[in-house]
């Protein structure tokens, strides 16, 4: 590709001034979703038969080509019978004007680059022959004045042609780069053309330019790597006509109004922001969430036939929408006040460029300031910490990252250029917080070198919290061969380690929606007391061992007992430990655990009592762990010598859905299928006392389908059926 890296060096330079966390506008992804589907409807009902859309003014082709590339990027498939009349229609349409040819260019390089390959080059050599002598761009050939309206539409529509495969020459952008930033205003803003006031929509579009055409000035000064280390990691040229172009945008944003400009071209100015947040890498404008606050702006706005006015107002709405709304794979945990949180700036887009859709959709990433919310944390499943040295973090700092692991985040630690300051520093922090589960280096049969194609083992280390690995730690560097991109070989396992340490991280599960607001679990309590009007109250078997590996599996179970099962269940589970003066309070047992364990005469003796008395008992074995199965078998023989553990049979109530849901299948995690391919009977075993059942077992794992993490060496049952099963037995047990 022939144009100067895009660089997210405004990441590094803004994330401390631009974060300040502000009320989020309530919108969700379902109401997005729907949103782009209804204007999708509006725009093909708009389509005239030979395949174009009817333009006003001077541009005759202008809507077929703003049409076209906002419903390629809202998922039309470019073979559609209304794509490929449409796209028939642009590749003739002649090149004319600097916006029409922009976007024509950005329509066929989302279509099919290859395809179109001569048709984008034609076109870009058009938009090169129109740029004039100052460097930028106006509505024609020859024109007389610029504007940077349609100069940011050229530079997007070049930027296309340069990722196709068409050469445009450095003079281009070093011409626009210059001319762009001598118009650039004293308040960091730019106006429509030189000497106006600034506003939003020419200070977004002057932002886009400088990320577009940022790497011709602004490069790293790294240069390979040699033993491990690259020289120069870490050192950046300041650009400070892009800092400021932030500041201005963090400081004067608005969803309601285009800054500067009243409500004329609201929609223009929130498509213009969203191409300098997907460039940047920044979810954070100032106070603002540019993109949830955007999201919730237009689809209040949305009329009833499913657009928002005119075409153009509708199509830009549909492309802030689309674009946006790509689910978070990483985080970039911004750990200091200064830039030593962030020595290689360019290693997550470029990580992620590779990546593509190999996971099942384009996926982005973020900066995330320590000091935001946990929910913040958890909005992506990959942590990701790099540095030259590691922090040192006081005890509410660790629990925090703590905390992020017990909720199903994943941490990845880089010592970048293999530091020892930070080998140390990091290998001291995963001692002591999390002491019972020892940093150990991950072997050849560790998920994480085949979860998406297979790796040679790389050195990789790793923590394991609760049933997966939830720490990875690499005491060597890849982020500076992600920075460069180009070194061989050592570069290419490099970004191959990086996308298998991402398919561990997600399970190669759909993420969440970016808009849908992280829950985070509450910690269970021994002596919180419940809710008034006696709800339900599941209560944990505390015993010596790994009694809890799941940390937050009841806490959400509680949470789609009442949401799904129309149950009063608390929130939080309790910890319950097997005496006669807290039995009482737990009619409902959970008991799980990984490994080998043994209660003293006391706990079974409590527990035979407890279950003669009315109670029950619902166990699993973690992850389909052996050790754990043989011992609570071993158990229950001790705790009821009369009574036989036996498998129940497919006509009980459990599985019949008397009541509750009918199971006459599920489905096994990759580890049971392994072993056995044809498991597909759902398999619970009971055990009796004085006719009633009294124990529930499941030998295969329910907790990680509870919690709803991906666990790569689970022999259990999948999320939305362990689900259904535990709630079919806490109903039988609630009504029998």
């Amino acid at each position: 590709m022939n144009r100067p890296r895009s660089t997210c060096l405004a990441v590094a330079l803004v994330a401390t001034i631009l974060f300040q966390p502000g009320a989020r506008a309530q919108v969700t992804g379902a109401q997005v979703r729907d949103a782009i589907a209804d204007a999708v409807r509006h725009l093909k009902a708009r389509q005239q038969p030979d395949g174009s859309w009817r333009s006003r003014d001077r541009y005759e082709h202008g809507y077929t080509c703003l049409a076209t590339l906002a419903l390629l990027l809202a998922g039309e498939a470019p073979t559609s019978p209304p794509m490929a009349r449409a796209l028939n229609v642009i590749a003739h349409a002649p090149d004319e004007y600097t916006y029409v040819v922009s976007l024509k260019i950005m329509a066929l390089a989302q279509a099919d680059p290859e395809k179109y390959k001569e048709d984008i080059e034609r076109s870009a050599r058009w938009l090169m022959r129109a740029q004039d002598e100052s460097g930028l761009w106006s509505y024609q050939l020859n024109p007389v004045n610029y504007d940077h309206s349609n100069s940011q539409f050229a530079l997007l529509g070049l930027n296309a042609a340069a990722q196709a495969g068409v050469k445009v020459p450095a003079g281009v952008w070093q011409a626009a780069r210059r001319r762009v930033l001598t118009t650039q205003n004293s308040d960091g803003g730019w106006s429509y053309t030189f000497r106006g006031s600034s506003y939003g929509s020419m200070t977004a579009a002057g932002v886009s330019d400088l990320l577009i055409l940022g790497g011709a000035v602004v490069s790293p000064v790294e240069r390979g790597v040699r033993n491990g280390v690259a020289p120069g990691c870490g050192r950046y040229r300041e650009d400070k006509p892009l800092l400021n172009g932030l500041r201005w945008l963090g400081r004067e944003f608005s969803a309601i109004q285009n800054p500067g400009h009243g409500r004329s071209n609201l929609h223009y100015w929130l498509y213009a922001v969203e191409r300098c947040g997907i460039l940047s890498g920044l979810q954070m404008l100032g106070r603002h969430d540019w993109y949830r606050e955007g999201a919730a702006k237009l689809v209040s706005d949305q009329r009833a036939d499913g657009g928002w006015g005119t075409i153009e107002n509708t199509c830009f709405s549909i492309m802030f929408l689309a674009k946006g709304r790509k689910p978070l794979l990483v985080q970039k945990l911004q750990w200091s006040a200064d830039d030593d949180w962030n020595p290689d700036r360019n290693d997550l887009e470029h990580l992620l460029d590779r990546i593509g859709d190999k996971l099942g959709e384009p996926m982005s990433w973020q900066s995330v300031p320590f000091d935001a919310p946990l929910e913040r944390w958890l909005a992506a499943p990959l942590l990701y910490m790099q540095g030259h040295k590691f922090p040192e973090w006081t005890p509410n700092q660790r629990e925090k990252v703590r905390q992020y692991v017990e909720q199903g985040g994943t941490l990845f630690l880089e010592a970048c250029c293999g530091r020892e300051d930070f080998r140390n520093g990091a290998e001291a922090f995963l001692a002591e917080t999390f002491p019972l589960t020892p940093l150990h280096e991950l072997d050849s049969g560790h998920p994480v070198y085949h979860a998406y194609q297979d790796v040679a083992p790389a050195g990789l280390m790793g923590v394991d919290v609760g049933c997966r690995t939830s720490i990875i730690y690499s005491p060597f560097d890849l982020s500076c061969h992600w920075e460069q991109a180009n070194i061989p070989l050592l570069g290419e396992r490099a970004f191959d380690l990086g996308l298998n340490i991402a398919a561990f991280a997600t399970g190669r599960r759909p993420l969440r929606d970016r808009l849908d607001l992280v829950k985070v679990a509450e910690r269970e309590d021994i002596n919180e007391p419940p809710p008034p009007g006696d709800p339900l109250v599941l209560a944990q078997v505390e015993y010596h061992g790994d009694w809890q590996p799941d940390p937050h599996a009841l806490a959400h179970f509680a949470e789609y007992l009442n949401e799904q099962a129309g149950l009063r269940v608390a929130a939080s589970a309790r910890a319950t430990r097997l005496t006669p003066e807290e039995l009482p309070r737990a009619p409902f047992l959970y008991m799980t655990g990984h490994y080998a364990f043994e209660l003293s005469g006391k706990e079974r003796a409590a527990l035979a009592a407890h279950l003669r008395r009315g109670g029950f008992l619902f166990a699993d074995a973690c992850c389909g762990r052996r050790e754990f199965d043989a011992s609570f078998r071993a158990m229950l023989r001790q705790v009821a010598p009369q009574g036989e553990l036996r498998r129940l049979e497919p006509t009980h109530p459990i599985f019949s859905g008397s009541p509750g849901f009918r199971i006459e299948s599920v489905g096994y995690r990759a580890a049971a299928l392994a072993e056995n391919p044809n498991l597909s009977r759902p398999e619970l075993w009971g055990l009796e006392t004085d006719g009633r059942l009294a124990v529930v077992y499941s030998p295969y794992g329910l907790g990680c389908g509870l919690d709803g993490h991906a666990c790569y060496n689970c022999r259990g049952i999948l999320e939305a059926d362990a689900r259904r099963m535990a709630t079919n037995v806490v109903l039988y047990a609630l009504t029998r």
